[in-house]
């Protein structure tokens, strides 16, 4: 409710003012002259019950847009408040999703093994999922070890499938088509010279698009925001 109401935040403060408008023009007639009292114990009732509406109005608004539910991302612990979303850091971002794999899966290795991008609970209407696979792909260049690079080359096809939908329901088609494409041609070689230089080439994609991924994590975040709750 509360997520509704910041959205026709103007809806509703245009509400309230067409009342208040409305309460004042009756207060002008009330105290027009020549009114008898019939009409101004009318005009009385339908002040009345204008003043008690707009009285309603005012007290729902202030109750129900106050940031009172955590947010898994803007929740200052500290604070026991939720932050705005324009301090919101990459770093916090991150930090908070680094305790959802811990959630979703007892290691890395599971979330590039089991699918877990298709058979975990994600968040509503799975919102966390094209977050989860951008996290998994930057990690991997962020860590820069073997054992994660080893983790992205030899994916199951049917997680690399899962991963690269999920980049898809980010808005990242173009991005999932290619990390797929690399990947899977990595697979399919059978030549070790030829499959070094594939492993490289991924590398070589990924790490060059990590200051693009931080963004689109970003940016997926804060375009989703009202539905971490």
């Amino acid at each position: 409710m509360a997520a509704f109401l910041k959205k026709n935040e103007k809806w509703l403060m245009g509400l309230l003012s067409v009342l208040a408008l409305a309460g004042a023009v009756l207060f002008l007639f009330v105290a027009a002259p020549g009114a008898d009292a019939a009409y101004r114990r009318t005009m009385d009732i339908i002040i009345g019950l204008l003043m008690l509406l707009l009285c309603g109005l005012c007290v729902a608004y202030l109750i129900l847009t106050r940031d009172s539910d955590p947010n898994f991302f803007l929740f200052d612990r500290a604070k026991k408040k939720n932050i705005p979303v324009s301090r919101l850091s990459f770093t916090t971002v991150n930090e908070r999703m680094n305790f959802l794999e811990t959630v979703v899966c007892s290691s890395v290795e599971e979330l590039w093994t089991k699918n877990i991008l298709e058979n975990a609970e994600l968040g509503y209407r799975n919102v966390y999922r094209p977050l989860l696979a951008y996290k998994m792909i930057y990690d991997v260049a962020d860590l820069d070890v073997e054992s994660q690079w080893n983790l992205l080359y030899n994916v199951p096809s049917s997680v690399l499938s899962a991963l690269c939908r999920a980049l898809e329901e980010g808005g990242d088609a173009e991005f999932a088509k290619m990390l797929h494409g690399a990947v899977e041609k990595y697979q399919n070689c059978t030549d070790a010279a030829e499959r070094e230089a594939r492993a490289a080439k991924i590398r070589e994609f990924v790490c060059k698009n990590m200051s693009y991924l931080r963004g689109r994590i970003m940016q997926y975040v804060k375009r989703n925001i009202e539905f971490f709750y």
